[in-house]
């Protein structure tokens, strides 16, 4: 008995009358189905957005510019700047105690009310300190 492949839209499951490869019924459940899937993309680019900002923003407090300010200074400006503290990519302990909280290959360390901006500089001194800006 020879039988019909019957195609059924993606989204809400009604046969599809048309082309053999159309996967749809119509552009509401195309555009349904679409936003569903792509959903997680959408959360994963927001968070990346944010850390990719706090990296940059990490990045320029390093700078010379700001070897003034104290760490309460430096804390309020990354705020000021839009610095999101709730989030990070992880946490590296120090060999004094305290942690420096990173982005990507950025950091700080907190210092009382204050942050103090954290270099890597295991590769030279084989120690993990936050850098002086003095």
């Amino acid at each position: 008995m020879f039988r019909i492949k019957s195609h059924r839209c993606k989204e809400c499951g009604d046969r599809l009358n048309g082309r053999s490869d159309k996967l749809f019924c119509d552009d509401g459940c195309r555009v349904r189905h679409h936003r569903k899937s792509n959903s997680l993309h959408a959360l994963k680019r927001g968070v990346d957005h944010v850390l990719q900002r706090n990296r940059s923003l990490l990045a320029a407090l390093r700078k010379s510019t700001f070897a003034g300010y104290n760490a309460e200074d430096r804390a309020f400006w990354l705020r000021r700047q839009g610095f999101d503290f709730n989030f990070h990519t992880h946490v590296l302990p120090l060999k004094d105690g305290r942690l420096a909280i990173m982005c990507y290959d950025e950091g700080y360390v907190l210092d009382g009310d204050g942050i103090l901006p954290w270099k890597d500089t295991s590769r030279s001194s084989g120690s993990l300190a936050p850098r002086s800006l003095s």
